[in-house]
């Protein structure tokens, strides 16, 4: 399955969000505030953007619009399989729910999606599970709250009837309450602070026939992710792929074996593909690690804490490595100049 971090994606994401900002005083200016996003781009069906750039408009509406119980949901409730692309129609064209999520499941990189979906079954439920651990602390509560109100909402707007019988999640419990009343569950039946995401689902609810299923519809749907993921897999190379995955979690740069773990490849495939596109994964990492100091240095942190973020042993490598970048050193970068 190929990460959702490895593909850009479209900005009807971005989009909703920004509308519900704007509805609550912010302006879409401050939304897009260092994304390297415009307002033209959400309103072009050909625009594309990397996961790490929608994590900056969250922590802007995070930071106008304060982190409470709930902001998530708010953004995730105005989900509908139509907004999700080619995957909502798969889930329509499919016989039932459970073979809709199935079908999508490799595909996941093509949706509005941060977490990580599975699914699993007992003799009594099948659960929908949402791995939310590759994602940022600091955007992690509201993404967790908007994908999973999301989904929901956007099955229940197709008549698909998908309501958990149960829950549980890694939010805790004041969040959690906000899904169960959204539900219309017991707060007790959301289970705050578990280590993943799960909803239960009777069989009978996954086994519902769907009203739209047409097996040659979703054979064709199909193939179009297919070939969509395909083409945008070969377009932004495996360069593009690790460059984004620096920088996905930027707390938390990750080595080239984990990388390639992540991407399926062994360390010397990953290396040899790198190098066939004119690159390596240390080059890559030392220009995510000057793109997000220059980024830090505009902030209240001092050289020492930006050096442990980016990783660096000791502050003098740090120093060193920014001087060979910008010519001077950090703490002269950052004084304002007259």
């Amino acid at each position: 399955m190929t990460p959702v971090w490895a593909v850009p994606r479209g900005t009807e994401g971005v989009r909703i969000m920004v509308q519900g900002a704007i509805a609550h005083g912010m302006t879409a200016a401050e939304c897009l505030a260092g994304s390297g996003l415009t307002e033209a781009d959400l309103d072009d069906e050909n625009a594309e953007i990397w996961a790490h750039q929608e994590f900056d408009v969250i922590r802007n509406l995070i930071a106008g619009l304060g982190d409470s119980p709930g902001v998530g949901i708010e953004v995730g409730v105005h989900s509908t399989l139509g907004r999700a692309g080619l995957l909502g129609f798969l889930i329509l064209a499919s016989p039932n729910l459970r073979q809709g999520v199935e079908l999508i499941l490799p595909y996941l990189a093509l949706s509005p999606t941060h977490l990580r979906f599975s699914v699993e079954t007992d003799d009594e439920y099948g659960y929908l599970v949402a791995d939310d651990s590759e994602l940022p602390t600091d955007v992690r509560s509201f993404i967790v709250e908007r994908d999973l109100a999301g989904f929901v909402a956007a099955t229940q707007g197709a008549n698909l009837a998908l309501t958990p019988s149960w829950a549980e999640t890694t939010l805790d419990a004041e969040r959690a309450a906000k899904l169960a009343e959204l539900w219309g569950l017991p707060a007790s039946d959301v289970r705050s602070g578990r280590r993943t995401n799960r909803l239960a689902v009777t069989h009978e609810v996954l086994e519902m026939p769907s009203p739209l299923a047409d097996a040659n519809t979703a054979r064709k749907i199909e193939q179009q992710c297919r070939d969509l993921l395909e083409r945008r897999l070969s377009r932004v190379g495996v360069a593009g792929q690790v460059r984004s995955r620096l920088l996905h979690n930027p707390g938390e740069l990750p080595a080239m074996p984990t990388i390639a773990d992540e991407l399926h490849i062994d360390q010397r495939t990953l290396r040899r593909r790198l190098a066939a596109e004119g690159t390596s994964y240390r080059a890559l990492l030392d220009e995510v690690r000057r793109h997000l100091a220059v980024e830090l240095l505009q902030q209240d942190l001092s050289v020492e804490e930006i050096s442990r973020h980016l990783g660096y042993a000791e502050t003098a490598n740090f120093t060193h490595a920014f001087k060979r970048w910008e010519g001077t050193a950090p703490s002269y970068f950052r004084k304002p100049r007259s």
